[in-house]
């Protein structure tokens, strides 16, 4: 009996097949400038920090590659796509990203599905995408879990995209990608700002403070 239980693992292991990576993968996760951009020898981060007593926002950008490419067609040696390399065809326009949360202790933040709009050009690599990680429906639930001076909360955030492609009826999700931040609600005593004079944009796209150790002089 023992070598037909051999031979029927052996069997078994030649049914197996390995799982197509998605064609559209989230790689890596940066942090935007506060002009919104991502600067390239910024290195790319897993985790942060949030002070919700300043923000309610966390913003997030991330590089993406698209492997997906179509067949160039012609029409009497006319081509129907002349740029197969950027644009056309072959281009997967991003619809929305889904998030879902997972939180230390619970913070019971529902799952959030948000319109976004972005296309990948065929075969292309590092494209950049910037996305808040927090709906207003997910700010107000972290909120009500973390009280004015109380216990921090851990955020586990899963990012995935949707979409689909520009040929055919074809759809798309991608990898999913986690990544962490510590919310807290500590109030610092930064100053009023005073008349005649703003808060300075220090976080992220602009922001006004509270993401990652950043803050304003006066707000």
């Amino acid at each position: 009996m023992k070598p037909l239980f051999v031979a029927a693992s052996l069997a078994l292991g030649l049914c197996g097949c390995a799982e197509s990576p998605p064609v559209v993968q989230i790689l890596s996760g940066k942090v935007p400038t506060d002009t919104c951009e991502l600067e390239d020898d910024a290195p790319s981060r897993a985790s942060g920090s949030l002070n919700l007593a300043y923000s309610q926002n966390y913003v997030l950008g991330l590089y993406v590659n698209s492997s997906y490419s179509n067949t160039p067609l012609d029409v009497n040696g006319v081509p129907l796509d002349p740029s197969p390399t950027t644009g056309g065809q072959g281009t997967a326009i991003v619809e929305a990203v889904e998030l879902s949360y997972d939180t230390t202790p619970n913070a019971r933040i529902p799952d959030q599905t948000i319109a976004y709009t972005a296309s990948l050009n065929p075969g292309s690599e590092q494209n950049e995408l910037v996305l808040s990680l927090l709906s207003q429906e997910a700010a107000e639930a972290l909120l009500d879990a973390v009280a004015p001076g109380g216990e921090t909360v851990e955020v586990a955030v899963t990012i995935k995209l949707t979409g689909r492609f520009v040929a055919g009826s074809g759809k798309f999700e991608s990898n999913e990608y986690v990544y962490t931040f510590r919310a807290f609600n500590q109030d610092l005593g930064i100053p009023v700002c005073a008349p005649g004079t703003s808060s300075d944009r220090v976080a992220p796209c602009g922001s006004s403070g509270g993401q990652d150790g950043a803050y304003p002089t006066c707000i």
